[in-house]
């Protein structure tokens, strides 16, 4: 029997234990907060656990693994859990029956990668998907049918919340009130339906302090030593403490230091250093180990006369990265290499992928698998 026909098999039989609660069937939660406040508090991820745990009881599921994002958005799937959970699903190979998800939202709001993930992931491992409050369970064949509708719908939404977030925010601007954080030196006071900053009396001297060093020449390393001196703590960070890109980005916000303009005798090539930056980030490379590589090539960022780890994270995040571990996401790497559609084909051969019918790989199957 063909492993095709097998997962088919195993499909059928999730569907039929679904309905049966008498049985139990493992699944793998997953939950996801696109901010770091949010993971600081914790209250979202919890919720959400706590949540798909309910869910699978009342369904008589075991949960094997909740699987947890904090701090990455849904624009793409290049997050750490998102693909230790892939690479979890399949190595089961069939075991795990489904995804539960407390809202379609938090495993993605993209249409290609939705289709992306239901194509090259959860069909060929006979894995369903559960949203709850979306009321997607896609145990039942009419789920999967509306599934490609309602990821449309969320991806309207979220381009619609978008537009109207800045829009509030370039109305609160314009009428003199404050959104986002609120800066080290500052508190807020409401007036009327505003919020605005005020000087805060405690910390806003030491902002003072802090700016006239600045402006009397002295380093942002030894700001930083002072005010940690002085038991002056910041606002944010895990770690209460004053360190020079913690100094550098109050100055910036204040307007007091201003980028210099590049001096460096590397090259800026940004599709260059992607493409460097990308086959070492699938070899398994750290940031940091990229930095330097991208260094020695004699690349840099458009603003900065060298890489860091930071700068190599938002490199690789503007563009899209493929997971190289399905056929998709391998044949859309190749072809981004500038390989034909027949070296494609060959290439998933070698890789052990082939195409859910069976047979060989063909130009126009493999073109049909990249535009799916």
């Amino acid at each position: 029997m063909s492993p095709h026909s097998i997962r088919n098999r195993k499909i059928r039989s999730h569907q039929s234990l679904a309905s049966n609660t008498g049985h139990k069937i493992g699944v793998f939660g997953y939950c996801r907060v696109s901010t770091d406040m949010q993971v600081q508090h914790g209250l979202s991820l919890d919720a959400q656990r706590e949540e798909i745990k309910r869910a699978a009881a009342d369904r008589g599921w075991i949960v094997e693994e909740i699987f947890v994002d904090g701090g990455f958005s849904a624009k793409n799937t290049d997050r750490p859990a998102f693909q230790r959970m892939t690479r979890a699903i399949k190595a089961a190979d069939g075991a795990i029956a489904a995804v539960v998800v407390t809202k379609l939202d938090r495993l993605t709001r993209s249409l290609r990668d939705l289709c992306s993930i239901n194509e090259d992931l959860l069909e060929p491992y006979g894995c369903n998907l559960v949203a709850i409050r979306d009321g997607i369970n896609t145990f039942e064949p009419v789920s999967k049918m509306l599934l490609p509708f309602l990821a449309i719908i969320g991806q309207i939404e979220r381009q619609n919340t978008g537009e109207r977030v800045r829009a509030t925010i370039q109305h609160i601007r314009a009428q003199g009130g404050h959104y986002g954080k609120v800066p080290f030196g500052f508190s807020t006071v409401k007036e009327g339906r505003l919020t605005k900053l005020v000087p805060d009396p405690q910390t806003h001297p030491w902002l003072e302090k802090a700016i006239a060093w600045h402006r009397d020449g002295v380093t942002m390393a030894e700001i930083a030593r002072r005010l940690n001196e002085a038991g002056i703590k910041p606002r944010y960070g895990r770690i209460l403490e004053w360190t020079v890109s913690k100094i550098y980005e109050l100055f910036r916000t204040m307007n007091v230091h201003k980028p210099r303009s590049v001096e460096s005798d590397a090259r800026y090539d940004k599709r260059e250093a992607y493409k460097l930056a990308y086959q070492l980030r699938g070899e398994g490379k750290t940031y940091t180990a990229i930095a330097d590589a991208l260094n020695a090539a004699g690349l840099r960022p458009l603003k900065a006369a060298a890489y860091r780890w930071n700068s190599v994270q938002e490199l690789l995040r503007s563009a899209v990265y493929h997971d190289r571990s399905t056929p998709r996401g391998l044949a859309l790497y190749l072809k981004e290499q500038g390989h034909s559609l027949r070296e494609i084909g060959l290439r998933l051969a070698q890789s052990g992928h082939f195409p859910k019918r069976g047979g060989q790989w063909y130009p126009n199957t493999v073109r049909l698998l990249m535009v799916s």
